[in-house]
C-alpha cells in the first residue's frame, strides 16, 4: 500500500485496519487501545483516507447469509455480529470527516452510484 501511495494512487481495500478493530476489538473484546497500536505499528500508520461502511439491518444480513456457505466469523453468532455492528458504528461516529456510512440494503445500482459518489467527492472530481 504504502509503495502506491507514495507513487500518487490511489489504494482500493475491502478491508482495513478498521475490520480488525471491530471484529477482534469489538467483537471478541480484546482491548481496543492494545489492537489499535498493533495494528497502526503494522501498517506504519498508514490508516486510510476515506472509510465507507455499508450497513443493512440484521434481517437483511440473515436473508442474504441465508444463501452462502459462511465461514467462521459469520457463523459466530447474533452478538457477536451486534458488537461489531455496534464497533464498526462507534468508528464512524467518532471520525464522521474519515467515514461515510451507506445503507445497502436497497437497490445494487443504487448502493454503487453512492459510493461512487462518495469516492468522487471525497477525491474532488
Amino acid at each position: 500500500v504504502r509503495p502506491a501511495l507514495d507513487a500518487g494512487r490511489h489504494v482500493v481495500s475491502d478491508r482495513s485496519v478498521y475490520s480488525t478493530l471491530a471484529y477482534q476489538g469489538f467483537g471478541r473484546g480484546l482491548p481496543i487501545d492494545d489492537v489499535r497500536s498493533i495494528n497502526a505499528w503494522a501498517i506504519g500508520s498508514t490508516w486510510p483516507d476515506l472509510v465507507i461502511l455499508l450497513t443493512v439491518p440484521p434481517e437483511v444480513t440473515a436473508r442474504r447469509m441465508a444463501k452462502r456457505d459462511l465461514d467462521r466469523f459469520e457463523l459466530a453468532g447474533d452478538d457477536f455480529h451486534a458488537r461489531v455492528d455496534d464497533g464498526f458504528a462507534t468508528m464512524a461516529a467518532a471520525d464522521p470527516e474519515r467515514w461515510v456510512t451507506i445503507d445497502a440494503s436497497g437497490d445494487k445500482q443504487l448502493v454503487t452510484t453512492q459510493i461512487r459518489d462518495a469516492v468522487r467527492d471525497r477525491l474532488g472530481i
